[in-house]
């Protein structure tokens, strides 16, 4: 399935905490074809280093299909030959210098000054990041969606639109996500990640275009990230207590030497670096700061209140070795579900099994859908 980037734009999109007003243009990717009456749509949302890249090449030589590929296309559990799907890059979307992403965030000019906002940028939400969806949504004519689905912090997203968009969802599937941000998931990855960035010297006070980026600050945050996101089945499998260089030719005897590394450092290492080459250390931060803010209660509420707004059946769909949304959490929020539904499974690997492993849920996601 070959797919193209498609931009959208909005001239005045003001922020829910500040207030402010300034233009934004997200891209997105659509599969499958919008019926006549626009009634086929399906919304999935990205995860937090994710692009609306879901899906599809954009060439027949790309190397790897979109992170959902997987899951969707014609004849797939969300089939294309059914429905339409779209996937909209984040505001602030980490991968700012990936050339196949569209998005507004500290890294774009302020048309104001003709610099980067850096940290001048309006502090979001996922409320946010949700509304601007749901504009792009009214441009293209589509009043109601059939799902919306997403893994990890797409979950997140998905439980926004059933919270603040009622009407205009048939069904929320949150995958490898519960309905709160607990004070652990909000301490790890989420904080010590703005402070490893924070702490880099290079950081500049987010004043860092134009200079050398904080690559150390961002490499910590991403290995910390990383490490939550996996388990110590999948360490211990993949890496053991093995050492990066057995013979101590290229690294030293961590027993020797504090250069000295282990198998599992260099391998986590060398996987944050992969992916972060298209990543801003500012964008960072604030996609992180919207989701220790992601909350479901309105002024007063308590959280199953906020549930009960969720009429629309919801599946949650739950890695029992994930350490960031536990079954636990999943079944604290269940009872105040009007029509939740709660599936688990256990991939021993963690959250990233969301991404990796998705034959674990594909066919009761698919259940869910039919």
């Amino acid at each position: 399935m070959l797919v193209t980037k498609q931009t959208f734009s909005h001239p005045a999109f003001r922020f829910e905490l500040t207030g402010r007003t300034i233009p934004i243009r997200l891209g997105y990717e659509a599969y499958g074809r919008l019926s006549p009456a626009k009634d086929n749509a399906i919304l999935v949302c990205h995860y937090f280093t994710g692009t609306s890249h879901a899906a599809g090449r954009y060439t027949p030589d790309d190397a790897a299909p979109g992170w959902w590929d997987a899951l969707i296309g014609p004849g797939k559990v969300i089939d294309t030959e059914r429905w339409f799907v779209i996937c909209v890059d984040t505001i602030s979307n980490i991968n700012f210098h990936n050339p196949n992403v569209v998005t507004t965030g500290p890294a774009s000019l302020d048309p104001e000054t003709g610099r980067p906002y850096a940290m001048t940028f309006p502090i979001f939400t996922l409320t946010d990041v949700v509304r601007a969806q749901r504009l792009l949504l009214d441009e293209l004519g589509i009043r109601r969606l059939r799902c919306v689905i997403g893994p990890s912090m797409g979950g997140l997203q998905a439980f926004l639109w059933g919270r603040h968009f009622p009407d205009d969802v048939d069904k929320v599937v949150a995958v490898v996500a519960t309905p709160m941000m607990r004070p652990s998931c909000v301490m790890v990855p989420n904080q010590l990640g703005i402070e490893a960035i924070m702490l880099d010297p290079d950081w500049r006070g987010g004043d860092y275009y134009g200079h050398q980026p904080p690559h150390r600050g961002l490499l910590l945050a991403f290995k910390i990230l990383l490490t939550e996101t996996r388990t110590d089945h999948w360490a211990e499998t993949n890496f053991g207590r093995r050492f990066a260089d057995p013979t101590f030719t290229t690294c030293p005897d961590p027993y020797r030497s504090f250069q000295g590394r282990f198998l599992v450092e260099t391998e986590v290492e060398k996987t944050v670096l992969q992916r972060m080459q298209f990543f801003d250390a500012n964008s960072y931060i604030y996609i992180a700061k919207a989701n220790t803010l992601f909350d479901l209660r309105g002024p007063g509420e308590e959280l199953p209140q906020a549930l009960a707004h969720l009429k629309m059946p919801t599946l949650m769909i739950i890695d029992e070795s994930d350490l960031m949304f536990t079954r636990e959490q999943a079944e604290a929020a269940l009872p105040h579900l009007p029509k939740g539904t709660l599936t688990t499974y256990n991939s021993r690997n963690g959250h990233l099994s969301c991404l990796f492993e998705t034959e674990l849920f594909a066919n009761r996601l698919a259940a869910f859908l039919a």
